[in-house]
């Protein structure tokens, strides 16, 4: 699916010449190339199947996505609850420890870096798009199903009777059930948001993709404020039941075992709808020829060596790309822990803050968490709507590399490129710019003495450290949301899983650091040089970000010409 001419791949440079016979090279800024190119008949083909579907979809309406949503919803709802649930089955199955706890997570993350990108690179090789996304769905709901089922078991009985070699083997394979479902929620991810959306984009309407992105970001974000209250009522509500009252958690393992059970089936049909509605949804992907010839290769090898050399490759060339300094980028901004995370809570519970001060604040930052899903579209549209001249032209052809030699011709694809890389600078610098006073409030309160009775502790650092925190989550949630749509639009197609799996692996990889330094600076009072290497870090990722944007545009500022410049 990875296709392009000449002429239509200079159509979104707006005012810029045509690519010279350099841009079929290897220049000194830019990106390998891959040596095959799509035949001229799978292009015109892939075209002429997208002009269609555009044409039919305007004269039948709105493509319906409904189903879409809906299937995403319950995806990213059943995922969201079972994780939330999971930590209170801990607790319960394991009172005054957080070991269990902290190996369910590190294994999780430990799974993602080492399997993610085979993930994301099955999820490229799959013909069928429903079949995939079929199969990331069962995955997750019986992977998720067993889990529970093994929570029945172990919480059915008190807590002292089993012995503590079954208690743990037990809990062992909730464990490794729970990695699973973890990675098969990763790979849904990778073929719904970045197949399906960007599949789809085309035929919804004018600058539509960042519109879908932020729509399905909404999701997400909703699911994860609302899901943890979901799974905390589930006990009350069993409590209240004379019935249940007793085995109040056992019963919760049982509700959301049933939402496992019952819910593929509402978000198979719901995709399936869609799917039939949209003809490149049906038509089969289209891999590169080096690609394909090298996944035949690797099928048949009986070689570890050739194996490891061939995703030693893939890494290399994600590594070479031009997605890589986004993908640093938000991975470090994912190494910090100032967000209201269990060791920031933990740290605010010891510095004096009550716990209905920490709710407020949580779900206040929830709330602006979501606001990010209308700033980025607006942000687009605005950057847009106000046109720039530039001191010198940005060399486009020459910086943005291999990965946009083989994207589909942009003007059927409303990506609104530079817009969106734009507003990305402006969000990575927000978040820097809003820790700043977070982290003075985090260092003053350490040093501060502990108020009784708890309550909001110190204005002077409370207030700067709280706002920081939550007006920072704008430009995080604006900057995945950027990254996002790079993601989907710079990659070709057939790389696209192969890219989102390392880039999961990346983000796996920093949340195992974060982990790794919360465990070894675990007292409170050390919680202010973790907010410093959280502000460095971030700092580290806005400094890739510009220097990513730097490369592609040839510029950071745009400043506007004055007349007496122009003569």
């Amino acid at each position: 699916m990875a296709m392009v001419n000449e002429d239509a791949s200079g159509m979104h440079r707006r005012g810029e010449e045509e690519p010279t016979s350099m841009d079929s090279e290897t220049t000194e800024d830019s990106q390998p190339l891959i040596s095959s190119f799509p035949t001229p008949q799978e292009t015109a083909r892939l075209n002429n199947l997208q002009r269609g579907a555009r044409v039919r979809n305007l004269s039948q309406g709105t493509l319906d996505l409904k189903g879409l949503y809906l299937s995403h919803f319950l995806s990213t709802w059943n995922s969201r609850t079972y994780e939330f649930a999971a930590v209170v089955f801990t607790v319960e199955a394991f009172p005054n420890t957080l070991l269990p706890a902290s190996i369910s997570g590190i294994a999780q993350c430990i799974t993602l870096i080492i399997l993610s990108p085979l993930v994301g690179a099955w999820a490229d090789h799959s013909a069928s798009r429903l079949n995939s996304l079929k199969v990331t769905i069962l995955s997750q709901r019986l992977a998720a199903l067993a889990a529970c089922l093994s929570w029945t078991l172990l919480l059915w009985s008190p807590s002292n009777s089993y012995p503590i070699g079954l208690k743990w083997a037990i809990f062992s394979v909730i464990v490794v059930l729970s990695c699973v479902s973890r990675l098969a929620a990763g790979g849904n991810v990778v073929v719904m948001e970045r197949d399906w959306v960007p599949t789809l984009a085309p035929v919804v309407g004018e600058s539509s993709l960042h519109i879908l992105n932020a729509t399905m970001r909404r999701i997400d974000l909703m699911c994860k404020v609302l899901a943890p209250g979901f799974v905390t009522l589930l006990p009350t509500v069993f409590g209240a039941i004379n019935a249940t009252a007793e085995r109040s958690i056992f019963w919760s393992v049982i509700a959301i075992a049933l939402m496992s059970l019952l819910s593929p089936w509402v978000e198979l049909v719901s995709a399936q709808k869609v799917w039939h509605q949209n003809e490149l949804l049906q038509a089969p992907k289209i891999m590169e020829r080096e690609v394909a010839q090298n996944t035949q290769e690797n099928t048949s090898a009986t070689n570890l060596m050739q194996h490891l050399r061939h995703k030693f490759s893939g890494f290399m060339r994600f590594c070479q790309s031009v997605v890589f300094l986004p993908t640093i980028s938000i991975s470090l901004m994912y190494l910090s822990v100032l967000t209201f995370s269990s060791p920031m809570i933990t740290f605010l519970l010891n510095a004096g803050f009550s716990l209905p001060v920490v709710t407020v604040a949580r779900l206040s930052s929830s709330l602006l968490e979501v606001s990010a899903t209308a700033v980025m579209p607006w942000g687009v549209k605005t950057i847009r709507n106000r046109p720039v001249k530039y001191w010198r032209r940005a060399n486009e052809e020459e910086e943005v590399g291999f990965l946009e030699e083989y994207s589909l011709p942009s003007a059927n694809l409303n990506i609104d490129k530079a817009e969106v890389e734009r507003v990305g600078l402006w969000a990575v610098w927000w978040m820097t710019l809003s820790l700043i006073p977070a982290v003075y409030g985090v260092v003053g309160l350490a040093a501060s003495e502990k108020p009784n009775p708890p309550g909001l502790p110190n204005l002077l650092f409370s207030l700067p450290m709280l706002f920081g925190v939550a007006f920072s989550r704008i430009g995080l949630w604006t900057y995945d949301l950027t990254y996002s749509q790079l993601q989907q639009t710079l990659p070709p197609p057939a790389l696209r899983g192969e890219f989102t799996g390392i880039e999961q692996s990346f983000v796996s990889a920093a949340e195992l650091l974060q982990w790794i330094l919360t465990a070894i600076m675990s007292r409170p009072e050390k919680f202010n040089v973790l907010a410093f290497i959280s502000w460095t870090a971030v700092l580290g990722a806005a400094a890739c970000y510009a220097w990513f944007i730097r490369k592609r545009r040839g510029h950071l500022l745009h400043v506007k010409i004055s007349n007496c410049c122009k003569n």
